[in-house]
């Protein structure tokens, strides 16, 4: 489970209405008189450790806090341990390791997983992680509303190990909370490559209000085709509101190119009550690791490995950073290329073939073909004229 100052604020009210429903719960059972609290809090067995987790309280005007126990199913057994007194609200662990909340003290994540100590990140986009939502508004420009782009389907769209932004004329942001107990960063990798979507970033506090309206940090630059860029913006402690937002400007009947988001990371939290297992197709192998390393190629890995699992080459091949082995198709004529050797004293250049690496197909295959001879001589080939 992720530190409290990692949750959103839908989790924390969550979390803040069960115990206030299970207090409630014994309020009534008292007033209407049909239990007896005493005799059914003698007859509950005793709580043992799996039957609650630690939590902190919020932080008091001096930076303190308890830590408290609370019950997994409230009412079903007894003696949860007192509340004793939090480490200080600012402290956090280093890279590698997490807060062990039974004893307060900072432990090394193990072998196949991983920690940021004050950090968290999000590179896993198989499905929206909880804590962002979606923010969709429409561009009114016309005289009658429903006239205008239809919103309702538009939304950033996951794609394994990235999101991508919507293609229409809607204004939709990607939205993202984070408390913060000391002031931090936030990072991300970025694509966007289409001057016909404006693309922003910004940040606001609780009250709703924008906390850094300089408009070179909040109007993402065009990145070349294929290219990242990185952008990292400092965090002030207290409530801060991400917003990715794109706006898509006389798209009319043109496909436009999305923007492209992953590896966002967020410093400043105050603490991880547990580490982060290792994605699949990574692993790190040794214990107190900040990140996970791509497993290399023909080997694979799932969840949490602390190491990679060969693939039968024989047979099977993945390439780095794989999840699964694949079979290895019979090779055909686009697994090879020609090039030519430098031209003798004739004139003359020889004509070579080479397998592309790297190489995954099996010539012995069924339907397979074979790489042609080289070495047969000829005249160097002539250059087109647009080609020099």
């Amino acid at each position: 489970m992720v530190g409290l100052m990692f949750l959103s604020r839908s989790k924390e009210n969550l979390r803040k209405q069960m115990v206030l429903m299970w207090c409630l719960a014994w309020m009534c059972l008292i007033i209407v008189g049909t239990v007896s609290p005493v005799s059914t809090a003698h007859n509950l067995p005793q709580c043992a450790e799996g039957d609650y987790y630690f939590e902190y309280t919020e932080c008091d005007s001096s930076g303190s806090r308890w830590r408290v126990a609370i019950p997994q199913r409230p009412g079903e057994c007894k003696g949860l341990p007192d509340p004793v007194q939090g480490t200080d609200c600012t402290f956090s662990c280093g890279v590698g390791e997490f807060l062990e909340m039974s004893s307060q003290e900072c432990t090394q994540c193990a072998a196949g997983s991983f920690s940021l100590g004050s950090g968290i990140r999000f590179d896993e986009w198989d499905d929206i992680p909880p804590g962002f939502s979606s923010l969709v508004t429409s561009l009114d420009n016309t005289p009658n509303r429903h006239e205008g782009p239809s919103c309702n389907g538009s939304s950033w769209i996951t794609r394994g190990s990235y999101v991508e932004s919507n293609r229409d004329e809607c204004s939709v942001s990607l939205v993202y909370a984070v408390h913060l107990k000391k002031p931090g960063s936030v990072s991300f990798d970025y694509q966007y490559v289409d001057n016909n979507i404006f693309f922003e970033f910004f940040i606001q506090n609780d009250q709703c209000q924008e906390m850094d309206k300089t408009s070179d940090r909040k109007w993402m630059k065009l990145t070349n085709n294929g290219e990242w860029a990185k952008h990292t913006v400092s965090l002030k402690s207290g409530t801060n509101v991400l917003y990715w937002r794109t706006t898509g400007v006389t798209v009319g009947a043109k496909v436009v190119k999305p923007v492209l988001l992953k590896n966002i990371q967020i410093e400043g939290v105050a603490y991880m009550s547990e580490c982060l297992p290792c994605k699949p197709g990574t692993f790190s192998n040794t214990p107190g690791s900040s990140s996970c390393k791509p497993c290399p190629r023909n080997t694979y890995s799932g969840r949490g490995a602390s190491s990679c699992t060969p693939c039968d080459t024989d047979t099977h091949y993945a390439l780095e950073g794989s999840t699964e082995c694949k079979p290895r198709p019979a090779c055909s004529e686009k697994d090879y290329f020609q090039i030519h050797s430098v031209c003798d004293k004739e004139g003359k250049t020889q004509v070579m073939y080479k397998w592309i690496e790297p190489k995954i197909c099996l010539e012995d295959a069924p339907d397979a073909v074979t790489l042609p001879p080289s070495g047969k001589t000829g005249a160097m080939p002539t250059l087109q004229p647009w080609l020099l």
